[in-house]
C-alpha cells in the first residue's frame, strides 16, 4: 500500500497518495486543455462543443422541425390576414394587434435560439482559464461551477425545443379549428379575445424558458430571462406607440 508512504526531500513530508492525486489531476488538466478546442481522436468536435452536441441530440429527439413548423404557422397567419380599409378604425386596430402579437411571438423564438448559441459560445471561450483551477483545492469549486453554467446555457435550446414541440401542436390545432384557413379580419374580430389570451400565454411561457432551464439543470441560464423580458417589453411599447 503506497498511500501511506512519504518522501522527505525537505522538512515537510510528501505523501505518495497526495503526489499520485496531483499527477492524476495534472494529466487530466493537460488532456482537458488539449482537447478543449482540438477534436477528440476519431471525432469532429472537442470538449467545448460536447454539451452543445448533447443539446442538439435532445432537440432532434423532440422534433427538429417543430420550430420551423411553428414559425411557418405564424408567418402564414400574418401573411393571410388582409390589410383592412382605412375607413374602418376598429378593423385597423385589430389588424395591428394581431400583427403585433405574431411579431412578438416570432421575435421571442428568435431571441431564445440566438441567446442560447451566443451565451454558450462566450462561456466556452473561458474554458482554458478555468481548467487549471481543477489543480487547486481552494478554487476547484469554480471549475465545477463553470461546467454547471456551460451545461445550463447549452440546455436552453433543449428546453426551448420541448416548449416549442408542445406549443407547435397546440397552436396548429387551435388555429386550424378556429380559423380553418380563413384569416379574414371578421374572423379575427370574432375570435380576438381567445387569440389574445392564447398568444399572451405563449409569450409568457417562452419568457420562462431560461428560468425553467435553470430550475432543471442549475447554472446561470436565468440570466437570459432579463434580456428577453426587456425585449418583450420594448416590443410591447413599440406596439402601443404604433397604435397611438
Amino acid at each position: 500500500n503506497t498511500l501511506g508512504m512519504t518522501l522527505r526531500f525537505h522538512t515537510h513530508p510528501v505523501r505518495a497518495g497526495d503526489l499520485t492525486n496531483f499527477l492524476l489531476r495534472l494529466i487530466l488538466c493537460c488532456l482537458l486543455e488539449n482537447y478543449w478546442v482540438n477534436p477528440f481522436p476519431g471525432a469532429s468536435f472537442g470538449i467545448n462543443h460536447f454539451f452543445s452536441y448533447i443539446a442538439q441530440a435532445m432537440v432532434a429527439a423532440f422534433d427538429q422541425n417543430s420550430l420551423n413548423h411553428l414559425l411557418t404557422l405564424l408567418k402564414t397567419a400574418g401573411d393571410n390576414t388582409p390589410m383592412p380599409s382605412i375607413m374602418a378604425p376598429v378593423e385597423i386596430l385589430c389588424y395591428f394587434v394581431v400583427q403585433g402579437l405574431l411579431g412578438i411571438a416570432s421575435a421571442i423564438l428568435f431571441v431564445i435560439n440566438c441567446s442560447a448559441f451566443i451565451l454558450y459560445g462566450v462561456t466556452a471561450l473561458f474554458g482554458p482559464v478555468f481548467i487549471p483551477l481543477l489543480m487547486t483545492r481552494t478554487f476547484r469549486a469554480k471549475f465545477f461551477h463553470f461546467l454547471d453554467v456551460l451545461v445550463s446555457f447549452a440546455m436552453i435550446r433543449a428546453v426551448a425545443a420541448a416548449f416549442i414541440f408542445v406549443w407547435a401542436g397546440f397552436m396548429n390545432t387551435f388555429l386550424q379549428q378556429t380559423f380553418n384557413g380563413n384569416y379574414s379580419i371578421a374572423m379575427w374580430l370574432a375570435n380576438l379575445i381567445p387569440c389574445i389570451m392564447v398568444f399572451i400565454a405563449f409569450i409568457v411561457n417562452m419568457l420562462f424558458i431560461p428560468s425553467m432551464t435553470q430550475a432543471i439543470f442549475g447554472g446561470a441560464a436565468g440570466l437570459t430571462s432579463a434580456g428577453m423580458e426587456a425585449a418583450g417589453g420594448a416590443a410591447a411599447i413599440a406596439i402601443k406607440a404604433g397604435g397611438a
